[in-house]
């Protein structure tokens, strides 16, 4: 059976499982709900109702971080893939996975 793209990918980092309740927006996308369901700190992936081009720049909100600009690198099915802009520094990574993990309303690192 031929392997697919997506299973002879490869990152620059591998990304932790999650569940983020977030906020996007862009230069033409109005403050939009999503959910961050991988990240990195290069990057995530991000469930929405928006279709945003590849190339398209935005704005996402994250826990600890606050707002994070990234660029579309690709967008399929109510899924994009993002590259933020300027990666998470690693003290900063590790402080937000652990806040994933000690929320009141339980773990959102999966």
């Amino acid at each position: 059976m031929p392997q697919s793209q997506f299973d002879t990918e490869t990152r620059g980092a591998p990304r932790e499982q999650t569940d983020i309740q977030s906020q996007i927006w862009g230069t033409t996308l109005a403050p939009t709900p999503a959910r961050i369901v991988n990240i990195s700190p290069q990057g995530c992936m991000i469930r929405c109702d928006e279709m945003m081009p590849m190339g398209e720049h935005l704005t996402l909100e994250l826990p600890q971080l606050g707002a994070m600009r990234a660029t579309v690198m690709w967008s399929l099915s109510g899924r994009l893939g993002v590259q933020f802009d300027t990666p998470i520094t690693v003290d900063n990574y590790l402080d937000l996975l652990d806040s994933l993990e000690s929320t009141p309303e339980g773990p959102r690192l999966i």
